[in-house]
C-alpha cells in the first residue's frame, strides 16, 4: 500500500468545498465527489438507486449539453472495467477541489498500483479538469450547497450516530490520533472501494505512525425516503460507520499482539487460519472488524446491520464467538480498562478453536493507538 507524507495528512478533506469546510459534523459532501457525481449522471453507468430527485434534475439540465465529453465516456469504460473495484472516487480525494484538481507534492492515491489503472486515471483527470471548466461546475456547486447541507443532515439523522469515530474510540478506550468524514452525495454512489485510511497503518510499512492524525473517508451513497430500498442502503451503511476507525486500531493492535506473542503462528491460529491470515485479506483481522462491528451496532442500534448470510459458514462461526467474547468485555469492563488490554482473552478465541492452549503474552499498557507502533514501542523503551 502506499502511504503519503506526513506533512500531506491535514490536507486530505481541506479541499471539499464550503459545505465540507463548514459542518461540524463528520457527515459533509465534498465538491470532487459531486463532479464525479455529475459525471457518473451522465455516463449511464450509475448503479440502479434512487438519486435525490431536485438535484437530480438540476444536474440534468445544467450538464446535458456535455453528455458527449471525454471525461464521461472515460468514466464509463473505466466503471465497465473496474466494476465493484473501481476506487476512482477515493483516489481523486488526494487532489486539490476542481476545475484544478491538482496533485499535491507526496500524494499517492492509494488504489492506483496496477500500471493499466494508473494510466486510465491519468488520462481521466484532464479530462474531469476541463469538463469542470467548460461546464463552469463550482458555480453550480456553490448554488447547490443547501441541497448537500440537507442531504448531509438527512444522512446522519437516518444513520443514527452523531460521531462515529468517538463511538469507536469509547469503545476501543484508546484515543485513536485520527480524523474522520464520511461523504455523502445526493447524486454519486461508490463502488465497493468507497474508504481509506491516510496513512494506512500497517506497521510492516509504517513502522513509525508520524505526528499527524490518520485521516479516514468513507463515502456514502444517500438513498432518499424511506421504504424497504432506503432501510436496506441504511443498514448497509450504519455497517460502514464503524469499519475505517476500527481498522486504525486493529491493525497496529493484531501486529502488536503477533510480536508480544512471538511463537509462529500456526501455534497459536491453527494451521487454517494462520494460512488465511497470508492470503492478502488477513482473515483473522476482519473477522475481529466484523465481530466489533456487530458489538457497536448492538450498542448504538439493538441489533446488527449485517447479519450472518451463510456464505462463509467459518466466518461466520468465528465472528459470533469473538462477538460473544466482546460481550464479556463490555460486561466486566472495570474503569480505566482498554480494549488493548482485553486482547489476551479476545484473542483466545483463535487457538480455542483450534484445540490449542498457548500462553497468553504479557502486554504493556498503552494510552493512544500509536504507541501500538513499533517505532514508538522502541522510542519509549529504556
Amino acid at each position: 500500500m502506499r502511504l503519503l507524507s506526513r506533512a500531506a495528512l491535514p490536507l486530505l478533506f481541506a479541499a471539499g468545498g464550503a459545505a465540507a469546510a463548514t459542518a461540524p459534523s463528520p457527515y459533509a459532501s465534498d465538491s470532487r465527489i459531486e463532479l464525479l457525481g455529475v459525471v457518473q449522471w451522465l455516463s449511464g453507468e450509475r448503479p440502479d438507486l434512487p438519486a435525490d430527485p431536485a438535484y437530480r434534475d438540476a444536474v440534468e439540465q445544467a450538464f446535458a449539453p456535455l453528455r458527449g465529453h471525454p471525461a464521461v465516456s472515460l468514466w464509463r469504460d473505466g466503471a465497465r472495467k473496474r466494476g465493484k473495484m473501481d476506487g476512482r472516487a477515493i483516489d481523486v480525494l488526494y487532489f486539490s477541489e476542481p476545475p484544478a484538481l491538482a496533485p499535491r507534492p507526496g500524494w499517492a492515491p492509494p488504489y492506483l498500483d496496477d500500471p493499466a489503472e494508473a494510466a486510465d486515471f491519468a488520462a481521466l483527470l484532464p479530462a474531469l479538469r476541463d469538463f469542470a471548466k467548460k461546464s463552469d461546475f463550482m458555480r453550480f456547486h456553490k448554488r447547490h450547497e443547501g441541497d448537500y447541507r440537507r442531504v448531509c443532515a438527512a444522512a446522519a439523522s437516518e444513520l443514527g450516530v452523531a460521531d462515529p469515530l468517538a463511538a469507536v474510540s469509547r469503545y476501543v478506550g484508546l484515543d485513536l490520533e485520527a480524523r474522520a468524514r464520511w461523504l455523502v452525495s445526493p447524486l454519486f454512489v461508490p463502488s465497493g472501494r468507497n474508504a481509506y485510511i491516510t496513512p494506512y497503518p500497517d506497521p510492516e510499512t509504517l513502522p513509525a505512525p508520524g505526528e499527524g492524525p490518520f485521516e479516514t473517508a468513507t463515502i456514502l451513497a444517500y438513498v432518499p425516503g424511506k421504504g424497504p430500498l432506503g432501510d436496506i442502503v441504511t443498514q448497509r451503511h450504519r455497517a460502514a460507520l464503524w469499519q475505517e476507525p476500527l481498522f486504525v486500531f486493529i491493525d497496529p493492535a493484531l501486529a502488536a499482539f503477533d510480536a508480544a506473542r512471538g511463537a509462529p503462528a500456526e501455534d497459536y491460529y491453527g494451521p487454517a487460519v494462520a494460512a488465511c491470515r497470508r492470503d492478502g485479506a488477513d482473515c483473522a483481522k476482519n473477522w475481529i472488524v466484523a465481530a466489533l462491528s456487530a458489538r457497536l451496532d448492538v450498542g448504538a442500534f439493538g441489533a446488527p446491520s449485517n447479519l450472518p448470510d451463510g456464505r462463509d459458514p467459518r466466518r461466520d462461526e468465528y465472528v459470533a464467538a469473538l462477538s460473544a467474547r466482546l460481550a464479556e468485555y463490555e460486561k466486566d469492563r472495570a474503569p480505566g480498562r482498554t480494549l488493548w488490554d482485553f486482547m489476551p482473552r479476545l484473542m483466545a478465541v483463535f487457538p480455542e478453536k483450534a484445540g490449542l492452549s498457548p500462553a497468553a503474552p504479557a502486554l504493556r499498557r498503552v494510552r493512544d493507538v500509536k504507541e501500538l507502533f513499533p517505532g514508538a514501542a522502541k522510542a519509549a523503551a529504556p
